[in-house]
């Protein structure tokens, strides 16, 4: 038996070799999703007894880009890295932004953010769901959960004009409000999508199929595996830790949030979190959408002439004059913890460093895979959800 570290891959993985295994080049398939994972598994009989990740195959210098901008030009390049949950990244960007430049967002920015994130998450989860379901054989899930993704997309494009790049959070807020019409559409969809939670439990996580590939695979035990995993992952093995509720930002307050936990740590647990949080989000935006109505009635608009100096102020305000300041900030995204970490030099980004979850979650699936079948495998990609726009950056 022999203990390699492969030191060619972008992110070098322990390769456990065991003689006379057979090696399987397991992608890249497609230049999409997570077709673009160059895995190499090592197998004995129909056995996974080792693997090899190579990443980087869609490196794009995303980092490096953003130092060449101007920090508010950057906003955009946020909904290329995780195209699935784009909102999410834009928050903590935008958040850390805020923080280096000591900026306080109005309540109803907070609460709008926190709506945008939550719809995210759902949206997330929809795909996420689909796609697993999708592996496993289940076109009719497949189809149906896009229906109700489809809808989300037409909601955030009413809001903002753009159904996935939106860029639409701002130092100090959002581009624009949420019309009180927009307030209401979104809480008959989301009204409508839980309900038919309950069918889609009832029709495919129940059924005998998915419960037989899914039920005992890639079990995850906390603090052993030391997999540096998060979110969904984490909470599947029974950690109720959730940055939501251990440091909650002021719109989280206003809000009732319960987390759901698992308690095996297999990939059944983990698929029936996120739809769990499906529920739970849900309930959220629609707390949300009750409290920015009661905002949108006590407000009134007013319309008065502004001067040159007037101009002149809300210019300068605006207008970047940190030094030197460093920020780190960290959200709850739909895959997991996402940290970003800022320096800005004279009103220019000097450095930019973006770590997300799946990045973690990927390089840990190593662990998850020793053991199991190659037909687990596809499996096991599936249930940690890893976009490749921001694992390669």
């Amino acid at each position: 038996m022999l203990y390699l570290q492969d030191s060619s891959s972008y992110c070098a993985c322990s390769v456990l070799v065991v003689a006379g295994a057979l090696a399987l080049s397991f992608g890249p398939a497609h230049p999409a999703a997570h077709g673009v994972l160059r895995c190499v598994l090592f197998l004995r009989s129909e056995w996974i007894t080792g693997s090899s990740m190579t990443l980087g195959l869609l490196h794009r210098g995303t980092e490096k880009l953003m130092e060449l901008r101007h920090p508010m030009q950057t906003i955009g390049y946020m909904d290329r890295l995780d195209y699935v949950s784009m909102l999410s990244t834009e928050v903590c960007y935008v958040e850390c932004l805020e923080e280096v430049l000591h900026v306080d967002v109005a309540m109803e920015g907070q609460l709008i953010r926190v709506l945008l994130q939550e719809v995210t998450r759902v949206a997330n989860h929809l795909l996420n769901i689909a796609c697993h379901a999708g592996d496993v054989g289940c076109l009719v899930a497949l189809l149906w959960l896009f229906e109700d993704r489809e809808l989300l997309h037409e909601l955030l494009a009413t809001w903002s004009g753009a159904r996935m790049h939106a860029s639409s959070v701002v130092p100090g807020g959002t581009r624009c409000s949420i019309r009180s019409t927009t307030l209401v559409t979104c809480t008959e969809l989301l009204q409508h999508l839980s309900s038919r939670m309950d069918v889609l439990l009832a029709t495919v996580m129940v059924h005998r199929v998915w419960a037989a590939r899914l039920s005992g695979v890639g079990v995850l035990t906390v603090g052993v595996d030391g997999s540096g995993a998060s979110g969904v992952l984490l909470r599947s093995a029974g950690a109720s830790w959730d940055l939501r509720l251990i440091a909650p930002p002021q719109a989280y307050s206003c809000t009732v949030l319960s987390v759901p936990v698992g308690t095996y740590g297999d990939s059944m647990d983990r698929v029936l979190i996120r739809m769990l949080e499906l529920l739970t989000s849900s309930s959220v935006v629609i707390q949300l959408t009750a409290l920015l109505s009661t905002v949108h009635a006590g407000t009134t608009t007013s319309y008065a002439s502004m001067g040159l100096q007037s101009v002149l102020a809300v210019f300068m305000a605006y207008r970047m004059t940190a030094t030197t300041s460093q920020g780190i900030h960290a959200v709850e995204g739909p895959k997991g913890e996402l940290h970003i970490s800022l320096t800005v030099t004279n009103s220019s980004m000097w450095r930019c460093r973006v770590r997300p979850a799946d990045l973690g979650h990927l390089l840990g699936l190593h662990a998850l895979m020793l053991g199991t079948s190659l037909a687990d495998a596809v499996m096991l990609i599936g249930t940690v959800d890893v976009v490749f726009g921001a694992v390669d950056l």
